[in-house]
């Protein structure tokens, strides 16, 4: 007999109707070989009762910042390339002129200075989308531009000297930044980061036993971790639905111990050591939020029912 049927039938007396269905209605929906090859830390004394993994519109923010990004490049786009836009939507057009007027005064670098100060208020924000990698990418769209025109004035300059340039490294003279070379860079960036966010969503998968939380992440097949957190040493849960997840019906589940607690702890005083002493702090400063409970690492992130899974590992603890 399967052990955890043999732990129902013993206590089912003190558990209630209303466990076992909660209990029996996960397990029914389990494929329970396939979670141990997903999850081989699981040891055979345990049996799997939930898997689960971050919601499909869970990285729902950095979709919009990806099309925001687009939009900013087909922007610059349409200002280099067309004097009106849509004929009749004025806020668009207006929108554009702006950009013009940028463009006109300082080329590619309004576009570069553009990108940063969206890579700045996106950072100051503090949200699940203020990450190192988010950042770089948005820093590294307002400065390819750039790079592109220096390297083209930096190899007019070697030519008009009697050097060949670049042309001995690249084989050919390095064409000037075009038009629609804003519209290609800003397709190629948004689906490569659509693209990344769904890889690094699909990285994260979760796993509940009857006697421990298992959180597993593995992206890119060198960033790959594995935290196993036995329910002797839970001392609460919280559930932290967002707006969005209020309406499509997902959730985080943070999994409070005293090591978490701690982590936390630390991160907040080392943030604050840092921007005190830093001359350049402006450029660090973030708005205060709880970062545990945007790491899909340290929590259950996004996690469709989370009333449902959080009434689950309370009944597991309390069963333990």
């Amino acid at each position: 007999m399967d052990p955890w049927q043999c732990r129902t039938c013993l206590g089912s007396s003190s558990l209630g109707v209303t466990m076992d269905e909660i209990i029996s209605r996960f397990r029914s929906k389990l494929d329970i070989q396939g979670v141990r090859e997903k999850f081989p830390e699981i040891s055979d004394s345990e049996t799997p009762i939930w898997h689960g993994s971050p919601a499909l519109m869970s990285m729902s923010g950095k979709y919009v910042l990806a099309t925001l990004v687009l939009f900013a490049h087909m922007i610059f786009y349409w200002a280099a390339k067309y004097d009106t836009v849509i004929e009749g939507e004025a806020n668009l057009n207006l929108v554009v002129g702006l950009a013009k007027t940028i463009m006109d005064i300082s080329g590619v670098f309004g576009f570069a200075i553009l990108m940063l100060v969206l890579a700045k208020i996106n950072h100051y924000l503090n949200t699940s989308t203020s990450g190192g990698w988010t950042t770089s990418w948005l820093l590294i769209n307002g400065l390819i531009p750039v790079i592109w025109h220096i390297s083209t004035i930096i190899n007019s300059i070697l030519i008009f000297i009697g050097y060949n340039g670049f042309d001995n490294f690249i084989g050919e003279h390095i064409p000037v930044w075009r038009d629609w070379y804003y519209l290609v860079l800003g397709v190629l960036s948004s689906l490569s980061a659509i693209a990344m966010t769904i890889h690094y969503r699909n990285s994260f998968q979760y796993a509940i036993t009857d006697k421990r939380v298992h959180i597993r992440k593995k992206f890119l097949y060198f960033d790959s971790s594995a935290v196993g957190i036995p329910f002797e040493k839970v001392e609460n849960l919280k559930v932290e639905p967002s707006i969005i997840g209020r309406i499509l019906g997902f959730g985080n589940i943070l999994v409070i111990t005293d090591g978490i607690r701690s982590n936390i702890s630390d991160d907040n005083d080392l943030n604050i050591q840092t921007s005190s002493s830093n001359p350049l702090k402006w450029i660090f400063i973030k708005r205060k939020s709880n970062p545990s409970s945007q790491d899909p690492s340290e929590c259950l992130y996004c996690i469709k029912e989370p009333m449902s899974v959080y009434a689950l590992i309370n009944q597991l603890i309390d069963n333990s």
